[in-house]
């Protein structure tokens, strides 16, 4: 296994995919702090906190990742590297866990990489300073590692199943997509009020004259409820693309109204996301067992 995982750690950190995906992450933040920096020279008395930019780069990772998993896992197979492990002695179980743990490295550097360089703008003066207390900002970055963990080990999954390089890539980014797509639905649909909100406008009658309408509250149809409601919420903070958007808007508090205050349940995301990873990684070995190694 230590072999296996030297010789995959050295192939990463040759791998030309990684650093455009590591430089891309890199330039993604340095273009957020310029845009803030420029937002705060065009309106100065408006105190604007870099903290909304603090996880916008994980919103995005996914994509990022797909394409980099996509192509370093697909390169194993479509050189005979995957068989070639195969016959010299390697368990597949081994060659899972160990791409596994290189593809969750790969995704780290990505990740703090982008977090450092928002930090580093508020720290020396480029952004303004974060509102967030620093013991706030350490812990939403543990939870977001393993959030991000949790959402690397997916595409492990459908990457180590595909043989196909571009197939896999194809795959991968397919996937992060309805993720995205599929929590932002999740999440603006919990969102709903119970009640519309009473609201009033004007209308000009034939005879010119101006007569204001009310509307009144009433049951938001669009509103869950009972079991269907528990069902959104758990998938909402299960998929790691919804615990993305929860803690985004925690902090930013742009969505939801709440001040930048994370709410309470958050604190169980590392759980969530340890348990996900545990069921992909288990569904992945036991189907990579039964694989056909051409």
């Amino acid at each position: 296994m230590s072999k296996l995982l030297r010789a995959d750690f050295a192939r990463l950190f040759k791998s030309k995919i990684f650093w455009l995906g590591v430089i891309f992450m890199l330039c993604f933040a340095g273009f957020a702090c310029w845009t803030k920096w420029r937002d705060s020279q065009d309106f100065p008395d408006y105190y604007d906190p870099p903290d909304g930019l603090l996880f916008a780069g994980a919103a995005y990772i996914g994509i990022v990742i797909a394409v980099v998993l996509g192509i370093f896992i697909g390169t194993d197979y479509s050189h005979g590297t995957i068989r070639n492990k195969f016959v010299v002695g390697h368990s597949r179980v081994a060659m899972y866990i160990s791409n596994l743990i290189i593809s969750v490295t790969a995704t780290l550097i990505m990740h703090i990489v982008y977090i450092a360089v928002i930090v580093g703008a508020s720290a020396v003066g480029i952004t303004k300073p974060f509102e967030m207390s620093v013991g706030n900002i350490a812990a939403l970055f543990f939870t977001s590692i393993f959030t991000v963990t949790a959402l690397t080990s997916i595409f492990v999954l459908v990457c180590m199943l595909i043989p196909s390089r571009s197939a896999g890539v194809v795959t991968a980014i397919i996937l992060s997509l309805v993720l995205i797509m599929t929590a932002n639905t999740i999440y603006f649909r919990l969102l709903e009020e119970e009640y519309t909100r009473p609201y009033s406008f004007t209308i000009m009658t034939d005879s010119g004259e101006e007569v204001e309408i009310e509307q009144e509250s009433v049951k938001n149809p669009k509103y869950l409820t009972g079991t269907k409601r528990k069902v959104f919420e758990f998938f909402n903070d299960l998929l790691p693309t919804g615990q993305i958007m929860q803690l985004s808007d925690g902090v930013s508090g742009t969505k939801s109204g709440n001040d930048g205050e994370m709410p309470d349940h958050t604190a169980w995301f590392p759980l969530y996301s340890l348990g996900l990873l545990a069921v992909t990684t288990a569904a992945g070995v036991l189907i990579f067992r039964k694989k056909d190694l051409k």
